[in-house]
């Protein structure tokens, strides 16, 4: 004997909604048995292909079509300067910056920022061949670079061993901006001007300055700090 969940009425077995209120009639029965011969979840399982090495494929494909597709355009065309080998290096930094972050799944980054600062520089130098100009890629170009590699490399380094804190985070991140603006600047001005001194840089590291105090000072406040998570996300 069965009634229905709504109104209370009796029903028959062969009805499939109450005639009095049309609420469709609930057969555990019925439900246990079709949830057993049509199960939720898969019973076997699935594997999706990797696409990394397709997907360097491809990426290959168009960098080495692009620089042949320039060289051919520069040899039979545009034949006044050799512009296709900028656009040649290029595609080369970008083939070995991206290369191994497709191939690899946990790639290690202090080789992988290794080999960006190598294919940086040799772009760099490849520029200098043409436009040597007064000695701006040793005196100016490589210490930017590598400047910026050492940087990465420690912010990675540092911030793996962090825990995980993105107030943390970002105050070593600004403080690193604002050292590597005021040496950047320093590089900049003993090349062009002969001499050091500091201007917009001076502006950028206090600026930064300010704002890693701010966040330290966040961090080591607990009330602060579970007031900024809280309104923030974090």
């Amino acid at each position: 004997m069965s009634y229905c969940v709504n109104c209370g009425v009796e029903l028959s077995k062969e009805l499939k909604s109450c005639p009095l209120c049309h609420t469709p009639v609930y057969h555990p029965e019925k439900k246990q048995e079709m949830e057993a011969a049509v199960p939720v979840f898969p019973r076997e399982r699935g594997e999706v292909d990797v696409v990394g090495n397709d997907v360097a494929v491809l990426f290959s494909v168009v960098l080495i079509s692009t620089c042949l597709a320039c060289g051919a355009l520069n040899l039979l065309i545009f034949h006044s300067t050799l512009w296709s080998v900028y656009v040649i290096g290029a595609c080369g930094v970008l083939w070995v910056a991206s290369l191994p972050l497709i191939l690899v799944k946990k790639p290690h980054i202090l080789l992988a920022l290794l080999a960006d600062g190598m294919a940086v520089s040799l772009y760099c130098a490849l520029i200098s061949w043409f436009h040597p100009g007064k000695g701006w890629f040793l005196e100016v170009a490589l210490p930017v670079v590598w400047l910026c590699v050492v940087f990465i490399v420690f912010f990675a380094g540092v911030a793996k061993k962090m825990k995980p804190s993105i107030l943390a985070k970002a105050s070593l991140l600004f403080a690193e901006a604002g050292i590597f603006t005021i040496l950047a600047e320093l590089v900049l001005n003993r090349h062009f001007a002969g001499r050091l001194y500091l201007s917009w840089s001076a502006v950028t590291g206090i600026c930064c300055g300010v704002i890693v105090a701010v966040l330290v000072t966040i961090i080591r406040r607990s009330g602060l700090r579970e007031e900024v998570r809280r309104r923030m996300h974090i």
